[in-house]
């Protein structure tokens, strides 16, 4: 034991002066690593080890460093080598090329904002967010308006982010600026930028074809008062047990990297049973924040941030829904799906046990949900090479396979993820796929990156002047408070006004009835605020209003359950049992007849649901139709074009609500087709 001892001892040692010369690098740039490395270089080399990798490690990622040192630089966070003899350290963060090349001489080619000569990019479209500039140099102030005018257009467009390609032509041509014309193209940019209350980061440089360089940059709004003009990215994640969900995530929000036994994920886990076994079987919401010049909000600090302090600092924030693994729990994680109404999926593999059943169950569902998805490889440090490129070879087999078509693009550098980020929110068959580690951090700035630069899918503008629609997917009694409902706001926006909310309907009960409500308080990542808009998530305290008797006038938690909605009294809504959907069968064994009986998921909804009538006489995998279900239990609110899911067994269909069937109105049986049109066979991925 004493001889194993002292062979650990001094191979952390050895570790200990290879990261203390990398630390001391960054200690330059932020003296409040001193006292840690001080104490590091005085102890005896085992408690020196055990006081780097306890105090040290976690510190430097707190304040943006990491275990490899990095320095949080317009948007990407670069690697520092130590500096040589005669070099500063010194980093200005001006958006020129003096102070870009100030910058790469101090950094490694590849993880610097330069990278290679410039590719051919597509030509520009007239709509997105997207703009190409050849130059922006020797303007007058009618052309300044003009520019103005279509960078408010392309932020309209962007949902409050616009990306700009300075030194290329309109059919996407990178041909490249001088410095002198790159510095005032620069200039005017950021110009425009304030007109509209904006920022501008620069992401990445490139060598020009022609002359000199191309340059890419983000134009992000400055929030409102209020979170007024915040952009929120949902991503859900997903991926088979084990895999490293919740760590990547707990690492990504926290800004600690994980000691590999489990410190980051406890940070997404909400029940004792999770911290005991280490899996998760609820839905767990957390969030990264990005400011206007793309530094993360979190834990650009020594201490952790707030969510108040998150919320204020940030113009773009990123809610990650970490979802189950397991087997047993994927009807929480289709749950997870539906009612958190993501942009985005991240599916998360282990390095270490490659593509399992899960991981193909959840990839079909991105894919049936329709939801652009991205792919992150995790412990890359604990698998061997081999079975890391086996892992890797399993995973572009599945996706370029017939059935899910995809294009896997293996991230390497800061110019591929920029580009797979624009493409990504473009509909491309795209699938980015990063190699990550949550241990040394490997590849995480690169992912932040990532996240950074990805725009929002969803347009949420044009419905926040609708009525309200809130779906509930929780709800907690809270002590000195009440009933508090929590969910996803559709439609609409909710204020407070002197304290008091709007009288909304609660509802539908067991009986199919709603009740009439006030909110009284507004909660929105956990955060209190006077008022929340369509897109964001929400918790609301909520008392009853009105009531013939005492019993009316009360309000249990045991009263409120999922798949309840909080609507506008103007709206007179109606429950109902039955409803007709236009539905593909994924994959079923055998055939599906009326009397079937499979489990429906629409938005918050979950209730088994029985096949009443459909216009075919037998449903098989691959085929379409149109369907009539009735809810076995109670009524449920629903609404024509919301999407579903049924599921029974190894059973998976999608479909969309065409009609809402009540009670009192007279339906007639559907007439069944002569000639069934089957569209081709899908083989199912989960099995």
């Amino acid at each position: 034991r004493a001889a194993a001892r002292a062979k650990s001892a001094a191979r952390l040692a050895v570790d200990l002066a290879h990261q203390t010369r990398y630390i001391r690098a960054a200690s330059a740039q932020d003296s409040r690593l001193h006292p840690y490395i001080e104490r590091a270089a005085t102890a005896e080399p085992f408690d020196a080890c055990e006081g780097f990798k306890s105090q040290l490690i976690p510190t430097a990622a707190i304040l943006g460093i990491g275990t490899a040192p990095t320095l949080a630089i317009m948007g990407a966070e670069e690697r520092i080598r130590p500096p040589s003899p005669g070099t500063s350290n010194r980093v200005t963060p001006e958006n020129s090329l003096d102070n870009l090349k100030s910058i790469e001489a101090k950094l490694p080619v590849a993880d610097s904002l330069f990278g290679g000569p410039a590719e051919q990019l597509a030509p520009e479209c007239d709509e997105g967010n997207i703009e190409y500039k050849l130059k922006l140099v020797d303007v007058d102030d009618d052309r300044f308006d003009r520019l103005v005018t279509q960078l408010r257009y392309r932020l309209t467009e962007g949902l409050g982010e616009a990306l700009y390609e300075l030194g290329v032509g309109d059919d996407g041509k990178p041909h490249g600026l001088d410095e002198n014309d790159l510095n005032e193209s620069l200039s005017t940019l950021r110009r425009m930028a304030a007109a509209v209350g904006a920022e501008v980061t620069v992401l990445h440089c490139r060598e020009g074809r022609s002359v000199g360089h191309v340059i890419e940059a983000i134009v992000r709004e400055r929030p409102l008062d209020g979170g007024a003009g915040l952009i929120e990215l949902r991503v859900a994640v997903v991926g088979n047990v084990d895999s490293g969900k919740s760590t990547l995530v707990g690492v990504l929000t926290r800004g600690q990297l994980d000691n590999g036994r489990g410190l980051a994920r406890g940070h997404c886990f909400r029940h004792k049973h999770e911290v005991d076994n280490g899996r998760t079987s609820s839905v767990s919401q957390l969030t990264l924040g990005f400011g206007t010049n793309g530094s993360v909000t979190n834990y650009s600090s020594v201490r952790p941030h707030t969510q108040e302090e998150v919320l204020k600092e940030s113009s773009k924030l990123v809610t990650f829904v970490d979802l189950c693994g397991h087997e047993r729990y994927l009807k929480t994680t289709v749950f997870g799906l539906t009612g958190a109404v993501p942009d985005f999926g991240a599916v998360v593999l282990g390095a270490n046990a490659g593509v399992q059943k899960m991981t193909r169950e959840h990839i079909g569902l991105l894919l049936a949900l329709r939801l652009p998805f991205f792919a992150v490889i995790t412990k890359i440090d604990l698998a061997p090479a081999n079975v890391l490129q086996e892992t890797v070879d399993g995973l572009c087999k599945l996706l370029k396979g017939r059935n899910v078509r995809k294009m896997p693009y293996l991230v390497k550098d800061a110019g591929g993820c920029l580009s797979c980020a624009r493409q990504l929110a473009e509909g491309a068959r795209l699938v980015p796929v990063f190699q990550v580690s949550n241990v040394n951090g490997e590849n995480l700035d690169l992912l932040r990156l990532f996240l950074n630069a990805l725009p929002a899918r969803r347009d949420w503008v044009d419905k926040r002047n609708d009525r309200v629609e809130f779906c509930i997917d929780d709800a907690f009694n809270v002590p000195g408070v009440g009933v508090v409902v929590a969910g996803t706001v559709l439609k609409g926006s909710v204020r407070l006004q002197h304290g008091q909310g709007p009288v909304l309907l609660l509802g539908p009960d067991t009986t199919g009835q709603f009740k009439r409500v006030q909110v009284k308080g507004i909660h929105t990542k956990a955060v209190a605020v006077d008022e929340v808009r369509a897109g964001q998530s929400a918790s609301f305290a909520v008392k009853v209003v009105g009531g013939h008797n005492k019993e009316d006038r009360q309000l249990k938690r045991a009263h409120v359950r999922k798949g309840m909605v909080l609507l506008d009294p103007e709206l007179k809504p109606r429950a109902t049992r039955a409803f007709a959907a236009e539905v593909f069968v994924l994959h079923h064994p055998t055939t599906i007849k009326r009397g079937y009986q499979p489990v429906v998921h629409a938005r918050t909804v979950r209730q088994v649901a029985a096949v009443q009538d459909m216009n075919v006489e037998l449903l098989r995998s691959g085929t379409r139709a149109r369907v009539r279900f009735r809810f076995q239990h109670y009524p449920e609110y629903l609404s024509p074009g919301t999407p579903i899911i049924f599921r029974e067994g190894n059973t998976r269909g999608i479909g969309v609500v065409k009609r809402v069937l009540y009670d009192d109105v007279d339906v007639k049986p559907m007439q069944v087709k002569k000639d069934e049109l089957a569209a081709p066979v899908v083989t199912p991925l989960g099995t």
